[in-house]
Order: C-alpha cells, then sequence, then structure tokens
C-alpha cells in the first residue's frame, strides 16, 4: 500500500471534517511511514504552503493541493527520504486523484526539487510565524506572554515531537536496559522506531505512557491508601492507573469520562493495568454532576492545547481565541463545580497541556476570587521542550 496515498487521505479529511490524523490512519499496514508524512506536512504547513504557492499559477483545491504538500514536504523536510522515490511515490498516489492529476503533481515536485534552495532563501524572509508554523494569532500571543526569544525557543521545540515517556507502575521498575529520562529517576523513554504496544510490559500492565511535564498533577493529588479519590476528566487512563497503584486497592477510586470513545479508552488502559476491578467508571457531565465528599479530586480539564502541539501539530491550526473563550466558560464550570464535593482538608489539583495565562494561573485566581476558604498552595507552568510537552499544575485546598 502507498504510505502517501494515506497520508492524503488521512490529511484531507482532517482538512475537511476535522479528523484526528491519527484515527483516519488507524489500522493502515503502513502506519507508521504514512504518520511521518502527516506530521511532516503539518509541522511544516505554512512554510509548504507558501512554496507550493511560488510554483503554481493557481492554487488546487481539496486532494491535490494535499498530494503537493505530502510530496514538497518530503523534498524539503524529510532528507533521509531518496528524492527520486518520494517524487515517483507521490505521482502514482497522485494518479488515483484524477487523469491528469500525476502529470500535475510531477511538474510541480520537480520544479520544486530543482529551486530548492532558492525557495528555502526566498522563504528565510518571509514573516518569522510563516517560517516557524505558528498561526499569526497564536504567535503574537506567546510573543507579548513569554517575549520574543522564549517565544523562538517554544517554537522551537515543537518542531518535532518529543520522545514518548513511559512512568512505571508500583512496584515495577524499568530494567536498566532502557533509557532513563533525565529529568526523571523512574521514568524511561521509548527506543526510537519501537511501537509501545511491543514493549516489554505493556501486555503486563507494568506502566502508562505519561510525558512528564503532566507527572506533577499525579504527585500534588498527594494520594494515600484509604482515601476517596475522584478522577473528574479520567481518559485515557494513564493518571487515572497511577492513582489506583498508589492507592493499592484501599479506598474509593471513581474515574469520571462522559464521552463514549475516550471512556472506552480508559476502560482499556485499566484493564490492561489489571485495575477495572478496583476503579468505579462514571460517565457525568462533570459540569454539572455532584458527587459524594471526596478527600482528592483530579481536574485534569479539556484546553487548547499548546503545550502539546509537538506531539499534536495538528492542533496549532485549530487554534483561535474563540475556541479558546469557550475552553474557559467549560473550565470555570468544571471547577466549580468540582469543588462542590471536596471535604474540607481536602486536595484538588487542577491540570491543563495549555501554556495560555488565562487557562492556567489566571483562571485558578478568578477561582480563588469565587471561592473563600480555597487556597493555592502551589502552581506551576512547565513550557515544551524537545524532552517533554508543556503543562500546567495548580494544588488547591478547601479548609472550610
Amino acid at each position: 500500500m502507498n504510505a502517501r496515498r494515506e497520508a492524503i487521505f488521512a490529511l484531507s479529511l482532517w482538512q475537511t471534517q476535522g479528523t484526528f490524523p491519527t484515527q483516519a490512519l488507524a489500522g493502515s499496514p503502513v502506519y507508521g511511514n504514512a504518520l511521518e508524512l502527516v506530521g511532516a506536512v503539518l509541522r511544516h504547513l505554512s512554510s509548504l504552503n507558501w512554496i507550493v504557492k511560488q510554483c503554481v499559477q493557481r492554487m488546487p483545491t481539496g486532494e491535490l493541493y494535499i498530494a503537493l504538500l505530502v510530496g514538497a514536504a518530503q523534498l524539503l523536510y524529510l532528507p533521509k527520504m531518496a528524492e527520486h522515490a518520494a517524487i515517483a511515490e507521490t505521482v502514482e498516489a497522485a494518479k488515483q486523484i484524477s487523469k491528469s492529476a500525476g502529470a500535475f503533481v510531477n511538474a510541480v515536485l520537480r520544479r520544486i526539487q530543482r529551486e530548492k534552495q532558492s525557495l528555502l532563501a526566498a522563504l528565510a524572509e518571509q514573516p518569522e510565524e510563516l517560517q516557524r508554523n505558528i498561526p499569526r494569532a497564536l504567535w503574537k500571543r506567546w510573543v507579548e506572554t513569554f517575549g520574543i526569544e522564549a517565544a523562538r525557543t517554544i517554537a522551537t521545540a515543537i518542531e518535532q515531537p518529543p520522545r514518548t515517556m513511559l512512568q512505571p507502575l508500583p512496584p515495577f521498575v524499568f530494567p536498566e536496559t532502557f533509557e532513563r529520562h533525565p529529568d526523571s529517576t523512574t521514568a524511561v523513554l521509548l527506543p526510537n522506531g519501537q511501537r509501545v504496544e511491543a514493549t516489554e510490559g505493556f501486555n503486563e500492565g507494568s506502566w502508562v505512557v505519561q510525558d512528564i511535564a503532566t507527572q506533577t498533577a499525579v504527585e500534588w493529588l498527594e494520594v494515600e491508601p484509604g482515601l476517596n479519590v475522584l478522577d473528574a476528566c479520567a481518559a485515557p487512563g494513564g493518571k487515572t492507573a497511577q492513582i489506583a497503584a498508589r492507592m493499592a486497592g484501599q479506598g474509593r477510586l471513581v474515574a469520571n469520562e462522559p464521552a463514549p470513545t475516550r471512556r472506552a479508552r480508559l476502560l482499556d488502559t485499566l484493564k490492561r493495568c489489571r485495575m477495572e476491578s478496583f476503579v468505579k467508571i462514571e460517565a457525568k457531565d462533570a459540569t454539572s454532576a455532584s458527587w459524594p465528599q471526596m478527600d482528592r479530586i483530579l481536574l485534569d480539564v479539556p484546553c487548547s492545547n499548546t503545550g502539546v502541539l509537538g506531539r499534536r501539530p495538528d492542533a496549532r491550526w485549530g487554534w483561535n481565541r474563540d475556541k479558546m473563550k469557550a475552553l474557559l466558560v467549560t473550565q470555570q464550570a468544571l471547577l466549580d463545580q468540582a469543588a462542590k464535593s471536596l471535604a474540607p482538608g481536602g486536595i484538588l489539583v487542577y491540570s491543563t497541556c495549555s501554556i495560555e495565562p488565562e487557562e492556567d494561573h489566571l483562571q485558578i485566581e478568578a477561582f480563588l476570587s469565587r471561592h473563600p476558604g480555597w487556597t493555592c498552595t502551589k502552581e506551576h507552568l512547565t513550557l515544551p521542550t524537545p524532552w517533554h510537552d508543556g503543562a500546567f499544575c495548580a494544588q488547591l485546598r478547601f479548609e472550610k
């Protein structure tokens, strides 16, 4: 099967229907190769769009446009791929679009191949956000929030996905043959090119995939055996499994996830980790649901995902202020509702995969202004690096 054809298909679904590329490619026999192509296009989308535009009289649309992006991405940003093979395979994939598509794609890609250096030199003269493949509004916000140098550091960090990190579930300890994460005493890095499912301990449920940036949320929950704990937005279940492991079968753990597809992923994780019998899964709308008094609540809220744009390159192109404003309303509702179920002396941990102030510390400041008797004992923003994602975490305590 032609990986270029699969990549064109996945990107077309993403463009027209918003389908996650990983979802569109699920089950494909060329999943890895196609996903590499898709990732290259999404990480360099504005640059690729600009370069293709220089090489055509009129920009094509639909799958023909996508085919040009896939071909150009190989020539410009995937140097390990032989150029002649990249062009030939992309042309073959384009032939399935129409009779004339193959010849058109061949002509454009060969021009990009011939003029590569001059095209890249001209690209270097374009606005910085275009070169760095960040939407203009998001780039402007990062410059205003963090300063130009920090914004550049963030953009550089998300040019490639960070390594996948595996977090052991006690009492499992990774063998010494695994590469340790430089910022963790327990976690290891998934070997490059290796599938998660093929890694030692996967079938036994000995570990979960958990980036170090989001590990703080579990640690700050300060879980002990015998407590009543709620994971209010639990899918895909990595944090839930770690909480369950720390509870050692004692106490009560409720994992809530209203979305059916995400709830299925949560259940799969808990089954793999042999924890489904201990964890009670519920499917409530956490913006309005109530629970019995809990000693600990984890609130890992829906967010704009700007901390994980290296791992999810598609998310940057869906970002806009209106979407973030809607998320802010949801986050506020989740916080206010969860607060009603926390017992005095308890801990609520609020976490996001966003680096935007409105979703992070400003959201916490607004919550504290509405809720006397609550304090924020600690909070931390982690910006993305080549080693890990970006994330925010705050530990809230209720004393009255």
